[in-house]
């Protein structure tokens, strides 16, 4: 578990390629950096303390303090999608907000994303979808956004 993700700790490199090309998503070079917090998945062993920045930190850390890999989803998903979009589609001011799990998108997030990003937000982490659903999902979506030029 990284149990830090945020807008700083995940990077990419498209190269000399068209940033706009989706269908090239797959041979971005994606790097996590900063592991000064992560964690064997599983290790048992925690302090319990809450680190991170909040717009990224999964709602129940807040509650439980319990890290997990739901918890990595919950966060980096934030990132991709944002990354995807070039946008910056969410902005939370109050953590009352995150505890209450009542995060707004922006009314013109195109629905399967909103969608996506809804089910990694869910208050239950066992309902979250694997890293590897996610990619999946994405590399579909991407696929019929180009094919259709949207």
């Amino acid at each position: 578990m990284h149990r830090d993700f945020h807008s700083g700790n995940i990077l990419y490199d498209l190269g000399s390629r068209d940033r706009w090309n989706f269908n090239r998503l797959f041979i971005i070079e994606w790097k996590i950096r900063d592991l000064g917090l992560s964690q064997a998945v599983n290790n048992r062993s925690s302090n319990n303390e809450i680190y991170g920045v909040i717009p990224y930190i999964a709602p129940e850390i807040f509650k439980e303090s319990k890290f997990s890999q739901k918890a990595d989803i919950y966060g980096n998903l934030l990132r991709v999608v944002n990354l995807l979009l070039m946008l910056n589609m969410i902005f939370i001011l109050d953590v009352r907000l995150l505890m209450e799990n009542d995060l707004k998108l922006q009314d013109d997030t195109p629905e399967c994303y909103a969608t996506l990003m809804k089910s990694c937000w869910d208050p239950d982490p066992k309902k979250r979808p694997s890293i590897k659903n996610i990619y999946n999902t994405l590399i579909m979506y991407l696929a019929i956004c180009s094919q259709f030029k949207i």
